[in-house]
């Protein structure tokens, strides 16, 4: 072995002996940190608001909308641009799906659900006053239906699973009992939004059906509108009378029990506290250290 290796092992034991020889030096220092993070860390694991997770799961209903599309295959195909102009398309479920949930993302159907639910003193608390009723701060500090928009788009998860078309409509919240009430109003009112737009989509059509069909006397132009309109009588047919137009609920969301809440993970804080303040005591005690021979060497230079 050659001298070179040697004097390199005992410089690395050197240097690991006056670590451990500083660490036992100052070792009250890192018990007062372990023991100051843990009281901290289980402090906060019992004193913040716990905060719950109510999910619903939905599927996309448009497949069974779009069922009529093989039928008009042969009328879009010899009126095409008429068709295209009457606003009717035969997209595909896909597209249907990604424009309820672009609407359920959406600040105008959102700052709606706020409005309507009166949420934005539920969401900013800390600034309502409950007992009168009334802002705590001044109308140029109250939340706006920007902010509220904002924060709730916090505690709103939505996932889309593309495998199997599922769609989990997450509400965080600390209230329970309010957070599965707002995923299930949100799943309901979004398929009330998506009814109504289809029915107002329909009936233009219709209207400008109506008024090509009197326009023209050709018979197979004609019987092609004839077949349109048909459509478009049986989307608004299905528009009126399914209540779960855009997504049917697979699983509806319920409360979460009292004591199974998503966060603080009282546990895990616990377990946190002690390895926190170690490491932060070690640290401590090697940066006092470096300081001091920092000094020394400025000293003796």
């Amino acid at each position: 072995m050659s001298t070179q290796v040697i004097e390199q092992g005992r410089g690395e034991g050197t240097d690991l002996q006056v670590l451990v020889a500083r660490l036992a030096a100052r070792r009250s220092w890192v018990i007062i940190a372990v023991l100051v993070a843990t009281a901290a860390f289980v402090l906060a694991a019992f004193v913040m608001t716990p905060v719950y997770r109510a999910s619903t799961v939905l599927i996309s209903a448009s497949e069974e909308r779009n069922s009529m599309s093989s039928s008009l295959g042969s009328a879009l195909g010899q009126l095409g641009g008429l068709a295209s102009l009457a606003g009717i398309t035969l997209g595909s479920s896909d597209n249907a799906t990604e424009e309820a949930l672009a609407v359920l993302r959406s600040q105008q159907f959102t700052e709606r659900f706020i409005s309507d639910l009166n949420l934005r003193p539920e969401l900013f608390a800390d600034k309502w006053d409950a007992q009168r009723g009334e802002w705590k701060v001044s109308a140029e500090r109250q939340p706006t239906p920007a902010r509220a928009f904002k924060k709730f788009t916090k505690i709103r998860t939505i996932k889309q699973d593309k495998k199997t078309g599922l769609v989990t409509l997450q509400i965080d919240w600390k209230d329970r009992l309010k957070a599965a009430q707002w995923a299930n109003e949100l799943s309901r009112r979004l398929n009330a939004e998506m009814r109504a737009r289809a029915i107002e989509n329909a009936e233009a059509s219709l209207k400008f059906l109506e008024r090509e069909l009197e326009s023209t006397s050709v018979v197979e132009t004609r019987q092609a509108i004839n077949r349109l309109i048909e459509a478009q009588v049986r989307q608004r047919m299905i528009a009126n009378v399914t209540q779960e137009y855009a997504f049917r609920v697979v699983d509806p969301a319920l409360a979460p029990d009292d004591d199974d809440p998503i966060r603080p993970q009282k546990l895990l804080l616990v377990i946190l506290g002690p390895l926190v303040g170690l490491a932060l005591g070690v640290l401590l005690v090697l940066a006092t250290a470096w300081i001091a021979d920092a000094r020394s060497a400025v000293a003796r230079g």
